[in-house]
């Protein structure tokens, strides 16, 4: 008999922010999947859930860089699914763990791209990094009629207009184009309605109010803004 393979979002951090049906399934696990950018680097997954696992459980690390080379990437990711269906054709339950939500941004996606219609599916949300970052600072994402966006912000956005268009905008993979957005930011007087966390529920966690006078961010960082002000949920901010 064939196994299923699941989906599960751990969150950022905080081991209590699990689901109970994300606890349940991880104490059935017989595989672990842990997704690494480099080989060798570990898994932040892990360590969140390694207190809800079963002893004799697997682990399978598997490797997706960030490269350039498109076709390369498409061979690797169709590898690793591979991987997972001769586990699947086992009869194993293979459990693919991801930070946040498996739905955003993430790459246990990549795998349901090349499983078969055959295959045995099911996706356990997670809480992502914006929608912790929101809850921790109380910051509501969205009141009313207001709408919200996500932006994975990349060298071809329009910066200007996704700020024009939206009321309240989730800025996401900041890194490359943070110059680019702070120079929006300050075009459309919006700096004081934004707020930052890089690192989001790690140790090395920094909430940066002051994003005017910042100049580099983690790659893991997550930008709020509310066009609407910020300054009457700041004072929630310890």
């Amino acid at each position: 008999m064939k196994g299923k393979f699941y989906g599960v979002g751990v969150g950022v951090g905080d081991e209590e922010e699990l689901t109970l049906k994300a606890v349940r399934i991880l104490k059935e696990a017989d595989i672990l999947v842990l997704p690494e950018a480099k080989k060798s680097e570990g898994s932040t997954a892990f360590e969140i859930v390694k207190n809800y696992l079963r002893e004799d459980a697997e682990k399978l690390f598997l490797e997706f860089p960030m490269l350039e080379d498109v076709k390369e990437k498409e061979k690797i990711r169709v590898e690793n699914a591979k991987a997972i269906r001769e586990e699947l054709e086992k009869g194993k339950t293979v459990v693919f763990l991801t930070i946040g939500d498996p739905m955003i941004f993430s790459t246990y996606t990549y795998i349901l791209e090349h499983l078969e219609e055959t295959d045995v599916v099911e996706t356990v949300p997670g809480i992502t990094s914006f929608g912790s970052m929101a809850s921790r600072l109380n910051i509501p994402l969205v009141i009313g009629d207001e709408d919200l966006k996500i932006v994975s912000l990349n060298k071809n956005t329009d910066i200007h207009k996704e700020i024009e268009n939206n009321t309240n905008i989730v800025f996401m993979k900041l890194s490359r184009n943070f110059e680019r957005l702070k120079k929006a930011l300050e075009d459309t007087e919006n700096l004081e309605n934004s707020i930052l966390i890089s690192n989001c529920g790690k140790e090395n966690e920094e909430i940066i109010t002051d994003v005017a006078n910042t100049e580099k961010v983690h790659y893991f960082s997550t930008l709020i803004l509310k066009k609407g002000g910020l300054k009457k949920w700041k004072r929630f901010i310890s």
